[in-house]
C-alpha cells in the first residue's frame, strides 16, 4: 500500500533501499527494512487517499480485568519483492504469546510501503508490559513495548515509536496519538521543484523537554535543510508528538533523500524520502 504526494501525475519508481537506524532494529531480510510501527485503534485513507492513524497509543489503563483491546497495527518498510511479516504480542513476565498474526508484504514498484495487522479483540489478562515483535521472514525486525496498567517499567526516556512525512501530528483529550495525511513518496513534473511539508514524529513516555529537529539530506548525504527546533515536552506513560515543518524546500533532481530525527542533540532515526519524476507517457490525473 503506498499513499503518494502527487504534484501532477503520478508515477511509481522502483528503487532497492535500505536505512541505517543505528542500531534500534535488525535489517530483517536482503532487500527489506523495517521503518516503524504504531499500535492504533483505527487506520484509514483520507479522501485524498493519504494514511490517517487514529488512537495511536502503547499504554493501556483500566479498573477492571481482563483488558480487551480493538489493536491495528502500522508498520512501515522500505525495500524490494515479497517478504513474510510476522507480529506477535508477548507476555514479557511469562513469555506467553497472547496474539500473532502474519501477512505477505509485497512492494511490487513501490520502494517505501506499510502493512496493517488486524488485533482486534486482543485481551491482556494481567497487569504488566508486554511485547510486540515484529519478523520478517522470520528474522527479528523490532520489538516494541506495551504496557498495561503499568508505572514502574515506562521508559524513562523518549521511547521512538514511528516518523513519517505527513499533514499533521496531535495528541487528543484521551492521551492518544493521531497522525493525518501519512504519504510515501514526492512526484514532480519537473526539477528542481519545490514543496512545504512535515515530518511528523511520535515518541512515548519519557519526562521533562528535549529539544527536537530534523534535518534533510540530499542522495549524496549532504545537507538540504532543517526544521526549526522545538520543545518535545513528554510525560510518564504518555504519548507525544513532533511536528517539524519544512517551507518550500527545494529538490534540484528526483532520487533518495533521507529526513534524520535528532533529540537533544542525538540522531535517534534516519528514514528516506522518495522524489519521483512523472513519467512523461503517463496519462494525466
Amino acid at each position: 500500500m503506498t499513499s503518494p504526494r502527487t504534484h501532477g501525475l503520478a508515477a511509481i519508481v522502483s528503487t532497492l533501499l535500505l536505512l541505517a537506524s543505528r542500531g534500534l532494529w535488525a535489517q530483517a531480510a536482503p532487500g527489506a527494512a523495517f521503518l516503524g510501527m504504531a499500535v492504533a485503534t483505527g487506520i484509514s485513507e483520507d479522501s485524498d487517499g493519504l494514511t490517517v492513524l487514529e488512537g495511536v497509543h502503547n499504554a493501556v489503563w483500566s479498573d477492571t480485568m481482563p483488558v480487551t483491546e480493538d489493536l491495528q497495527l502500522y508498520t512501515r518498510w522500505s525495500g524490494m519483492g515479497t517478504h513474510t511479516i510476522g507480529v506477535t504480542i508477548v507476555e514479557k513476565a511469562t513469555g506467553d504469546r497472547i496474539a500473532d498474526t502474519s501477512e505477505e508484504l509485497d512492494f511490487g514498484g513501490d520502494p517505501v510501503t506499510f502493512c496493517t495487522h488486524d488485533f482486534s479483540g486482543t485481551s491482556f489478562a494481567s497487569n504488566g508490559a508486554y511485547a510486540i515483535e515484529v519478523t520478517l521472514d522470520g528474522e527479528p525486525a523490532a520489538s516494541y513495548g506495551f504496557y498495561v496498567n503499568v508505572d514502574d517499567e515506562l521508559p524513562e526516556n523518549p521511547a521512538f515509536v514511528l516518523s513519517v512525512p505527513a499533514e499533521s501530528g496531535t495528541v487528543d483529550d484521551t492521551g492518544d496519538a493521531n497522525v493525518s495525511g501519512i504519504f510515501e513518496y514526492f512526484t514532480f513534473e519537473s526539477f528542481p521543484a519545490a514543496d512545504t511539508f512535515s515530518v511528523v514524529t511520535l515518541w512515548f513516555s519519557g519526562d521533562g523537554e528535549f529539544d527536537h529537529f530534523v534535518q534533510i539530506l540530499d542522495p549524496e548525504g549532504k545537507h538540504l535543510a532543517e526544521s526549526p527546533h522545538s520543545a518535545l515536552s513528554a510525560s510518564y506513560g504518555e504519548m507525544s508528538v513532533a511536528t517539524d515543518a519544512f517551507d518550500s524546500v527545494a529538490f534540484p533532481s528526483p532520487g533518495t533523500y533521507t529526513a534524520v530525527v535528532f533529540l537533544d542533540g542525538e540522531k535517534v532515526i534516519s528514514f528516506p524520502l522518495i522524489i519521483t519524476k512523472s513519467p512523461t507517457d503517463a496519462p494525466r490525473k
